[in-house]
């Protein structure tokens, strides 16, 4: 799954809990997935800064 595709199924889990069109029982592995969405979002974007930071150290990224 991609990062984008990762980021809308995280929206869809929201909406699904705000909109309370789910029961609590099935918004606790609902919640499940959307922590374990986040925690591989927030690894995929630290990884993505990080190469960032280390083209632009080496010079490999313009600063326009």
């Amino acid at each position: 799954m991609t990062l984008e595709e990762k980021l809308i199924k995280l929206q869809e889990i929201q909406q699904k809990i705000e909109q309370k069109t789910v029961t609590l029982s099935e918004s606790i592995p609902l919640l499940e997935e959307a922590y374990k969405l986040k925690k591989e979002i927030e690894k995929e974007l630290q990884e993505m800064e990080n190469k960032i930071i280390t083209l632009t150290e080496k010079g490999e990224v313009s600063e326009n």
